[in-house]
């Protein structure tokens, strides 16, 4: 055979030497020799429309191989490379490969494990972006002598008991003075309480809140004068009773009960009087009326200069908050409370009801106390909702739902699991706690993360006692009992992660903490009242004076955003395959182009040729 135009060798069908006889393979290998000058082109196309399946197959492996923008992978299948050549890219592809794998998935983990990152915000906030905290205290002298005894009251009881070995009143105390001092136990030590609970009357169940209200220390006497943003208050005009795990506490700046709590008869107890802030000495001027709302994630809405919550614009001592607080030393106890005198300070978030059992700045009687606020806010960006709460570590507002609160937060969290652990353990609920409803629950060895919070949609509410003087070893043991399960279940998620905490009350995703720096010195009131030749109208006082203001006018605030978004995964893995096998996603369509569209074209072609050879062989034989 005598070929004129390579070419016309597409045309043909491949040569097998096996079918060739003797006489005829000496005559072909001139023929066969000849195709090694042949382009490879020409053999892949032919081997696919003529050859075999599995030749067809190779065939168009080879072609796509030729074609493909992958690197390296055409040296593998040319028809005219060394071996040695091939085994050189076929080591080196092999490597790359590897190289690309290990990358994609240690990517991929990263993805997984840690999919946000917390930073610095690009741009500075302004303290008046954010509500000035709520500042609580709580006063160690809890009662007004002049209005209730505790120190008598309780020898007089101790002492029937000492020599009856019971209580049978015989001192002849009326019910008021027994429900004062029963309402009382339940903000002293646990020693006192153990001494008296278990020979106390159970039929007299006083209004604990109230009662405590009600023999405490007025605003005006526990705050004579407060400034608040260069302006002079009475205290008593700008403080709210709030009742805490320390008793009886003064607010300032706290959103009212209706909007932190989602209904007013949830709570024991809150403060009727509404704080006005357009309350001001007669020589200032008015401010201008509250109007607008404010929320964490929304922030200030529609509010002007005087706003709710409360907020300034300078970062000064001048324009922060500061409170003259006095203790009159005829109130001092120490039968009911400890040796401590003075007042423990609480800064939280308006929404956030404080948690007592947290950090507190600690205002001796006679100090100075002046509290530097640096706030921490953290904001979250929305894509995160993208990711589960666990991977991100905290909540949005949205997502968990709490059964007494308005908004999720951290701290309302805690407090309504303590809530719902006490009412399990304790069927009662403690007198500042929200309690209204509670629903039946099982043995609180056996409960899940997320049972107290499923509860509410499970089961129809019934009212909820608060709990009486024989209670409270009850309750103050389910809190123990709590603090130790959920320590507990903390180490042993950090060597199973699939351990669920109690409760889960991760930080919310949008939060407003505030770091505080304290400087104090001493504070001779006296003194003070002799160089300005005053005289003061009690003499068995100890005054004490409070400033909290903010450090900075600005400051920046922390970003939770995602580090690794489907996005950046994307962009990232196409990173690591452009780079080490020159892969692109034109070279994922060019796959599927090869081995669908073109599979089908060169099956399509096969057939008519295997047509068009079959009627050219019956006309040979014809």
């Amino acid at each position: 055979m005598e070929v004129s135009n390579r070419g016309s060798l597409s045309e043909l069908p491949p040569v097998d030497s096996n079918m060739l006889t003797p006489s005829k393979k000496a005559s072909s290998l001139s023929t066969i020799s000849g195709l090694s000058e042949v382009p490879s082109d020409i053999i892949i196309k032919s081997r696919i429309k003529y050859g075999s399946r599995w030749s067809a197959c190779k065939g168009l492996i080879m072609e796509y191989s030729k074609n493909t923008t992958i690197h390296g992978l055409r040296y593998l299948v040319e028809l005219h490379r060394p071996f040695y050549e091939k085994l050189y890219w076929f080591v080196v592809l092999i490597i790359s490969v590897y190289f690309a794998i290990s990358l994609i998935w240690a990517t991929y983990l990263k993805w997984q494990d840690t999919p946000v990152i917390l930073g610095f915000d690009e741009t500075l906030v302004p303290v008046h972006k954010i509500p000035f905290p709520t500042i609580t205290i709580c006063p160690e002298i809890k009662m007004e002598r002049n209005v209730f005894d505790f120190p008598n009251i309780s020898s007089r009881i101790l002492e029937e008991i000492q020599k009856y070995g019971r209580f049978k009143n015989h001192e002849n105390l009326n019910d008021e003075e027994l429900a004062r001092f029963m309402s009382t136990l339940h903000i002293c030590e646990s020693e006192v309480v153990q001494r008296f609970a278990p020979f106390l009357p159970k039929d007299i169940r006083p209004d604990i809140a109230q009662t405590l209200v009600d023999i405490s220390i007025s605003k005006n006497e526990t705050g004579p004068f407060c400034k608040w943003n260069g302006r002079f208050y009475f205290c008593d005009k700008i403080f709210n009773f709030v009742p805490t795990d320390e008793g009886i506490c003064y607010q300032f700046n706290g959103l009212q009960a209706k909007d932190i709590y989602r209904d007013l008869s949830f709570i024991n107890y809150y403060d009727e009087d509404v704080v006005d802030f357009n309350n001001f000495f007669e020589q200032l001027p008015r401010f201008n009326n509250l109007t607008g709302n404010w929320s964490l994630d929304d922030g200030y809405v529609g509010q002007g200069y005087n706003s709710y919550p409360q907020r300034t614009a300078f970062s000064s001592a001048r324009n922060g908050f500061f409170a003259f607080l006095q203790g009159y030393e005829h109130n001092f106890e120490y039968a009911c409370r400890s040796f401590k005198q003075g007042y423990k300070v609480f800064l939280t978030s308006p929404e956030s009801v404080p948690v007592t059992t947290s950090n507190y700045i600690l205002v001796p009687h006679g100090d100075e106390v002046m509290v530097s606020v640096l706030p921490h806010y953290v904001i979250s960006t929305d894509n995160l909702h993208d990711f589960s709460p666990e991977k991100r570590q905290c909540y949005f507002n949205d997502e968990r739902y709490l059964r007494y609160f308005r908004s999720y937060s951290q701290s309302n969290c805690q407090v309504e699991c303590l809530t719902n652990y006490t009412i399990n353990k304790c069927g009662c609920a403690k007198f500042w706690m929200p309690s209204r409803c509670t629903w039946p629950l099982v043995g609180s060895a056996g409960l899940s993360a997320h049972l107290f919070f499923l509860l509410p949609f499970v089961s129809e509410p019934s009212e909820v006692p608060v709990c009486g003087v024989e209670d409270i070893s009850c309750y103050d043991a389910a809190q123990s009992d709590l603090r130790i399960l959920i320590q507990n279940q903390t180490m042993q998620a950090t060597m199973d992660p699939n351990m669920k905490i109690i409760c889960d009350c991760m930080p919310a995703c949008t939060s407003l903490d505030y770091n505080v720096e304290i400087s104090s010195a001493r504070y001779e009131l006296a003194k003070t009242l002799q160089a300005y030749r005053e005289v003061y109208e009690h003499t068995d006082f100890m005054g004490s004076r409070l400033s909290v203001y903010f450090k900075e006018h600005q400051f920046t605030a922390i970003k939770r955003t995602v580090l690794f978004s489907i996005a950046t995964l994307i962009a990232n893995w196409g990173g690591i395959l452009g780079l080490f096998m020159g892969i692109s996603s034109l070279s994922i369509i060019e796959l599927v182009y090869f081995f669908s569209v073109r599979l089908f074209d060169n099956l399509r072609k096969r057939r008519q040729t295997k047509k068009r050879l079959m009627k050219l062989e019956a006309g040979h034989e014809n």
